[in-house]
């Protein structure tokens, strides 16, 4: 066992025992430490007093599974929050009723007798981190409204279900001080990062529980062009399920963090799913934008005749740099080979041929449309403001997506294990500017 999973059974470990303060966490058996001396007999109350006892030594077990926790979370409380959730967001209310999903929602709750340790985790996560659960719910919910719209069998949606539930316990396991790091270094960040793989070894060993339940976890920041996380697979490597999780986690982070900020709804997010088509397996999307769309979403916009002039002139200027930008992106790909066994030459030119085919189907950065545009501006069209705004927000996640590009592009420079002198030489001549921070994220970009 390594000194990163020491910490993570660790940081639990601490977590479970804060527990311990509020309600019973009972030792359900006998504690070994790895050398197979005794540290807590079965039976025993475990609170934060025995914090240091709990984490003085590597456990036989991972502590999770010899703890058994009075009143945990119960079906009936997970779907009232659920219920409360709704009830913030009324055009998800809208969804929830289009689509009668308070039943199967209710059905597949029950499940969670089945599994002592994942309502052992979801309490913790209800008791100590509040955000994400409540985050956890609104992305539990999406996913179940998009895996019916897909029409996927029910074991599917079973495992899918409680996948969603699960995919952010490995969280519980990262060490307070690093979660609340507004500036993460890339060390850091990486710790962030293997809360998928913590998520994937914890429901491994929960018993009952299916094992595509932990493989889904595992993939759900995971992209079909090979970009994501822990290990870069590409689309014929992944399940249908990880796929509905990852963009519905991508999708409800930019609205809770994003539009909702800016008092924009969900009508605002298809410009970026729409980006976003490829990255993910294209009948999620459509799946996705089907479910969205049973709400009654609103054309109105935030462009008006007061700001229309300087958002437009803001849109001019970002086409500019983006038509810079692909343009020295595409002088570097047209002289790398098309076979390269490279993953990061291999993910950049995936993440260009998207954009190139996104820029080329909608003419968004076009001379024609930039003409179009100076008109709207000028005799402020409002018929045109809801086009103008999607607009907008699809040059700024193309803008995420080039930047991606420059990053993966900059990361192969400096990797020394890559021999090829000339190769980088000619990706260091014509990649423009500094990649972003590893853990930088754009206002508007799905992650």
């Amino acid at each position: 066992m390594n000194d990163s999973n020491i910490c993570a059974e660790n940081t639990y470990a601490r977590r479970l025992a804060k527990l311990g303060d509020t309600r019973e966490v009972i030792a359900s058996e006998d504690i070994y430490n790895a050398q197979g001396a005794l540290v807590i007999q079965k039976g025993t109350r475990i609170n934060r007093q025995m914090s240091d006892r709990i984490v003085k030594f590597k456990l036989l077990k991972p502590i999770e599974s010899s703890v058994n926790v009075d009143n945990a979370l119960t079906p009936q409380e997970l779907y009232r929050d659920l219920q409360e959730q709704i009830q913030k967001y009324p055009e998800i209310k809208q969804i929830h009723d289009a689509l009668a999903l308070e039943k199967p929602f209710k059905q597949l709750s029950l499940e969670l007798v089945k599994y002592p340790v994942v309502r052992q985790k979801l309490t913790v996560m209800r008791e100590q981190m509040r955000d994400l659960y409540n985050q956890t719910l609104c992305i539990t919910w999406l996913s179940l409204a998009t895996s019916r719209q897909m029409k996927l069998g029910e074991q599917q949606i079973e495992e899918c279900f409680i996948a969603a539930l699960c995919h952010d316990i490995g969280m519980m396991h990262i060490a307070p001080n690093i979660l609340n790091k507004k500036d993460l270094a890339p060390a850091e960040w990486r710790q962030i990062q293997a809360h998928t793989v913590i998520g994937q070894r914890v429901l491994e060993s929960v018993p009952k529980l299916s094992k595509r339940v932990s493989r889904i976890v595992l993939e759900h920041h995971e992209r079909c062009d090979g970009t994501g996380y822990p290990l870069g697979k590409f689309d014929d490597q992944l399940t249908p399920e990880s796929q509905i999780l990852a963009l519905c986690d991508s999708v409800f982070a930019v609205l809770q963090r994003n539009l909702i900020k800016h008092k924009r709804g969900l009508r605002d997010l298809l410009p970026f799913i729409q980006v976003n088509s490829e990255s993910h397996f294209y009948k999620t999307y459509t799946a996705l934008v089907n479910v969205l769309k049973k709400a009654s979403l609103s054309e109105d916009t935030h462009l008006n005749d007061s700001n229309i002039e300087m958002e437009i002139s803001k849109l001019e200027l970002k086409s500019g740099e983006l038509c810079s930008l692909l343009g020295s992106l595409e002088r570097i790909m047209a002289e790398i080979d098309d076979e390269t066994e490279h993953r990061p030459l291999q993910s950049s030119r995936a993440i260009l041929n998207q954009v190139t085919r996104i820029v080329r189907g909608s003419g968004v950065l076009d001379e024609g449309y930039m003409r179009w545009l100076q008109q709207v501006k000028q005799e402020k069209l409002s018929f045109a403001y809801r086009e103008t705004a999607d607009v907008l927000f699809i040059l700024n996640e193309l803008e995420w997506q080039l930047k991606r590009v420059v990053k993966l592009l900059d990361g192969f420079l400096v990797d020394c294990s890559v021999q090829d002198k000339n190769l980088k030489e000619h990706i260091k001549t014509h990649l423009p500017g500094r990649a972003l921070p590893e853990h930088a994220t754009s206002e508007f970009a799905i992650t």
